[in-house]
């Protein structure tokens, strides 16, 4: 979700062919996955990288600077894979929404300290939690909008249940051992995901997604094209 075209398998390179910016760009993005923004300092970021102090300077200004970018790099590259899955042509448009929430789930499960971080960490600047609410605002106009016509509800209505829709999905992908007792099953299990995201469809929508072979096929094709290092 939020990595996609930012590790070294989506470039088509080799990791050791890396130049230092994306080295310390791939450095301060996995500390932060783990520890925090707190944890992301100039010595340990060139220690990461394996770059001297000064190259981060060189490249970004400032530690500040380098927080920033990664902060609206990674919500960026998560907002193009929403609107890239809602505008896939040729998919019913339930589809469409289960593959951006089992997406959305399986990336934030992945990388939960980064979306930890956007929207917790008394470290990060408002403004960057307002784009990411910005950015949500956005997905949910286009989520209702595209059910509109074939589901009884009216736009505000839609948009406010595609937003408690969300929240339950992004909640459950944060807090894994909650989802666990819950579910009984854990997160990263696909089969328990997809459970979780028909349950919500049909409580709130009515839409009941029967998951043929054909469908689990186009779900295989649309992950393929979001998680391209699969």
């Amino acid at each position: 979700m939020i990595l996609k075209g930012i590790y070294p398998q989506h470039w088509g390179v080799m990791e050791n062919k890396i130049d230092a910016r994306q080295r310390i760009i791939l450095a301060a993005i996995d500390i932060l996955n783990s520890e925090g923004v707190s944890s992301i300092t100039t010595r340990r970021i060139a220690e990461e990288a394996g770059v001297n102090s000064a190259a981060l300077n060189y490249y970004f200004g400032s530690k500040d600077n380098l927080i920033d970018y990664i902060l609206d790099t990674t919500l960026e590259h998560a907002f193009r894979d929403w609107k890239m899955i809602l505008g896939i042509e040729g998919l019913d448009f339930p589809v469409r929404v289960y593959c951006l929430l089992d997406f959305t789930m399986e990336g934030i499960s992945r990388y939960p300290g980064i979306v930890r971080s956007h929207l917790f960490d008394p470290l990060v600047k408002e403004k960057i939690k307002i784009a990411f609410a910005e950015k949500t605002a956005s997905l949910l106009d286009m989520l209702s909008a595209g059910l509109d016509e074939c589901i009884p509800q009216t736009r505000e209505e839609l948009r406010l249940s595609f937003g408690q829709i969300l929240l339950a999905t992004i909640s459950a992908a944060i807090l894994p051992e909650l989802f666990s007792v819950i579910t009984g099953e854990t997160i990263s299990v696909a089969h328990a995901r997809s459970h979780f995201i028909l349950h919500l469809l049909k409580r709130y929508f009515s839409v009941e997604i029967e998951l043929t072979d054909i469908i689990r096929g186009d779900i295989a094709l649309v992950r393929a094209k979001a998680f391209r290092s699969e």
